[in-house]
């Protein structure tokens, strides 16, 4: 069965571009620009989790299964600056009977970790792996 990656709207108006889907894996990938700033200059934490999220939304989803997301934990760990390029790569760390925990890493372009982050999504059968 082909799966469509859906569009993540709210991702695409802060400019992140995902990448992969489904399987328990994604990147989601995004530049610091001047509208992603708190007021000390560095990104705002809501759009370095946002990154983080829009990996991990992908991640959860597949072909036959719809990953609602029902937790994410973050730990800033190092400021990103503007013109930073961000990516969020996430991955399933353990796999349950209805639901799995995630493994978000945010890096910058030079590797360095930004942040770091646990999610956890439930696993719903889409209506049309049912038939329905």
């Amino acid at each position: 069965m082909t799966h469509t990656q859906p569009v993540d709207a709210y991702a695409q108006h802060l400019g992140i571009a995902v990448t992969g889907h489904g399987g328990g894996r994604a990147d989601a990938t995004a530049t610091v620009s001047p509208d992603h700033l708190n007021p000390h200059g560095t990104a705002h934490g809501a759009f370095i989790v946002t990154v983080a999220g829009a990996a991990l939304a992908a991640a959860a989803n597949d072909a036959e299964h719809s990953g609602v997301v029902s937790a994410i934990h973050i730990d800033y760990l190092r400021p990103a600056r503007l013109g930073d390029r961000l990516t969020a790569v996430a991955r399933a760390a353990e796999r349950l009977p209805k639901e799995d925990i995630f493994e978000i890493r945010v890096t910058d372009d030079e590797d360095n970790i930004v942040a770091r982050a646990s999610g956890r999504a439930n696993r719903r059968l889409r209506s049309s792996a049912t038939g329905g």
